[in-house]
């Protein structure tokens, strides 16, 4: 990973945070990288699509919602925003 890589996994880890705290109604500091958003978060699928719809409308990272079965806790969900976020630069 690029310095540059790893600054914008930290920008995006804090944006993308904020956004499923909110909507996932969470007390500061009771998500945690890797709590399941459904088990531990009593999430729904509803939830996560909001959720990645506001990331895509806040950050411009457009997410495909075949994959948010497998984003189930914020580390897989920061990847993938950091993941899209690249291929759209690259693009």
């Amino acid at each position: 990973m690029t310095q540059q890589t790893v600054n914008a996994a930290v920008d995006y880890h804090a944006q993308v945070s904020q956004i499923v705290n909110e909507e996932l109604e969470l007390e500061d500091g009771e998500l945690t990288d890797s709590g399941h958003f459904i088990d531990d978060y009593d999430s729904d699928s509803l939830s996560l699509i909001t959720v990645v719809s506001r990331i895509e409308k806040e950050l411009g990272v457009a997410i495909p919602k075949t994959e948010l079965g497998e984003l189930f806790n914020l580390r897989l969900l920061v990847d993938a925003v950091v993941q899209y976020a690249k291929e759209r630069v690259d693009g």
